[in-house]
């Protein structure tokens, strides 16, 4: 695997939200090099190329997630807060307790954590190594 004090500045620097896309995106580049040489313009239009799929796919990712099925929760709040409880525990991968925490700090939504938790889990979403703790 690639080491981290690599791998984090340059998810910012090319503003890539997971280390799986920034694996796909060195593989790709390398097959490009390869494919289409290294000059200015090649190398320009390969990373452009690149970029944008994963973009692509992250945006195709995130508009997933928000298809989010809310017709068996009654907590009023979680449905409220739905979206946002998703993205903290999926993309920011917050543990479920951090998650109550954090609703009560920005919104003074207070929820429990289990329903959080069954919420999460009603979404088919719940991390394995959550499954051990919850």
């Amino acid at each position: 695997m690639l080491p981290e004090t690599q791998v984090k500045p340059l998810m910012k620097k090319l503003a890539i939200k997971k280390e799986k896309h920034i694996a796909y995106f060195l593989k790709r580049l390398e097959g490009w090099i390869q494919a289409n040489g290294n000059t200015t313009i090649s190398l320009a239009k390969g990373i452009n190329k690149i970029l944008d799929d994963i973009h692509q796919k992250e945006i195709r990712e995130a508009q997933k997630i928000k298809q989010l099925n809310l017709s068996k929760v009654k907590n009023s709040l979680i449905v409220k807060y739905a979206n946002e409880i998703v993205e903290l525990y999926t993309e920011k991968e917050l543990g479920v307790r951090r998650i109550q925490q954090w609703l009560w700090d920005t919104h003074r939504a207070k929820i429990s954590y289990s329903s959080i938790y069954r919420f999460l889990q009603s979404q088919s979403l719940i991390r394995k190594k959550d499954q051990n703790n919850g």
